[in-house]
Order: C-alpha cells, then sequence, then structure tokens
C-alpha cells in the first residue's frame, strides 16, 4: 500500500466529504458509494493510511455502484465537527483548508462538464459546473472565494433544486480549473477533462495540462464522435 502523508489524505477525505462522502456522526463512521469502481478503490487506499481504520467494500448489483464504509473511529469525530451541524455544511474553516487536490475530487463527484453544442452555427461551448446545490448561497460564494485564490473566478446560476444554486466555470476561467485538477483525476474521469475548441486562438497553451486538456475540432459531430469513444474506452 501506498504511503500518503496526513494532510494530503485530509484534503482528499474533505473534498470527498463535502461532495459524495457521508459521514455518520451517531456511529462515527464513514461511506461513500461511487459508480467508478477506480474512485472507491482510490478512496480505500486513501482511508486505509489512517491507522487502526477498517474499510468494507460492497459492490451493489442493483445500481452497479460501489459502496465502501468503515467502522467506528474517532477520526470521523473530528471531521464531524468540522462538517456538519444539522446538515452537511460549508464553512470557512473547512473550505479555507481545500486546495487543487481537493477540487481534483469534489469535481470527481459533483463536476459536471458540458459541450453546448450549437449545430446551426457548427459551434461547441464548454461549460464547468459544480453541483452543490446541497448547499445555500452564502456558503457556496465561500467556496467561489477559494476558487478565486487560485485564479479561478466563478458565477452562480439559480436550479430548481436543492438550495437553489449551482456553481458555473466558463472561458479561460475553467481553461485554469481543469489544468489545476487535472493531474489528480483519474482515468475513469478523464471525460470531465476534455475542452473542445474550434480554433487554438482562445487556448491558453501555457497551462501546466494544456496538451492534455484542449482537443481541436471540425465540426460538432466530431465532438460527439470522441465522447462516445472516451465512454467505451472508460467502460
Amino acid at each position: 500500500m501506498k504511503s500518503f502523508k496526513a494532510s494530503e489524505v485530509k484534503k482528499i477525505l474533505s473534498g470527498v466529504i463535502l461532495s459524495d462522502g457521508r459521514i455518520d456522526t451517531k456511529n462515527k463512521r464513514f461511506e461513500f458509494y461511487s459508480k467508478s469502481k477506480q474512485l472507491s478503490d482510490d478512496v480505500t487506499e486513501k482511508l486505509q493510511n489512517i491507522t487502526g481504520m477498517h474499510v468494507n467494500y460492497k459492490y451493489d448489483l442493483k445500481n452497479n455502484g460501489h459502496r465502501i464504509w468503515t467502522r467506528k473511529h474517532a477520526y470521523w469525530d473530528n471531521l464531524a465537527h468540522q462538517f456538519y451541524t444539522n446538515r452537511k455544511v460549508m464553512t470557512r474553516y473547512n473550505v479555507d483548508r481545500l486546495d487543487h487536490i481537493s477540487f481534483a475530487y469534489i469535481w470527481m463527484c459533483d463536476g459536471y462538464l458540458e459541450h453546448s453544442k450549437n449545430r446551426k452555427l457548427d459551434k461547441v461551448q464548454n461549460i464547468g459546473w459544480f453541483c452543490l446545490e446541497a448547499f445555500p448561497k452564502e456558503e457556496l460564494q465561500l467556496f467561489q472565494n477559494r476558487l478565486r485564490e487560485y485564479g479561478v473566478e466563478s458565477s452562480l446560476v439559480s436550479k430548481p433544486w436543492g438550495f437553489g444554486y449551482r456553481i458555473r466555470v466558463g472561458g479561460e476561467n475553467l481553461q485554469r480549473l481543469i489544468s489545476l485538477i487535472y493531474p489528480y483525476i483519474l482515468s475513469d474521469f478523464h471525460y470531465k477533462t476534455v475542452l473542445f475548441y474550434k480554433t487554438e486562438k482562445n487556448l491558453n497553451m501555457n497551462l501546466s495540462s494544456a496538451e492534455h486538456i484542449f482537443k481541436l475540432y471540425e465540426g460538432v459531430d466530431d465532438i460527439v464522435r470522441y465522447s462516445k469513444e472516451l465512454e467505451k474506452t472508460n467502460g
């Protein structure tokens, strides 16, 4: 088993908790569910770096998903105080401790990359969404502030579910975000990192992950074809 620093494990778990992870505050244990076996295995590996942490795994045949959960552990009592009141919360304290690795795990769990196609103009617009409607506006603004510290500006768009808002990232800000998190994105989720452009005019090729995240296209049908190929590759 690969060893990770305690601080790195906590950054990752903070991102997971704010997205698809859940702390059972009563029984002091952690639960996580994902359609990706690769991600559930990755989170398991990080959990096993915590002394005395026992992780269970179960394949959900009905929903074709992967569930992991831990036994009772004092580690979760500490984190529960940071992330829960009567519900899961974003606070200045826990959000200010997120970093680019945390963002990567939130993106894998609750990020959505939209390629908005205009067939009439034969163009596409890349739009990134953090689907975090489980948090109210003022808490999402804390998250936006943290993104801004990493050079990523975003906006809030109203949605008819949850607390009513979703975080939107577009343009060069999306390029910066995807480049920032790309090194920590598992292969199952590389489809969430491909940005399509018709020319190189608006590409920031100085970004560290530029060669991995940018793909040129001639027409929108190229994007549909590429997306299907990527889906097959990722199973």
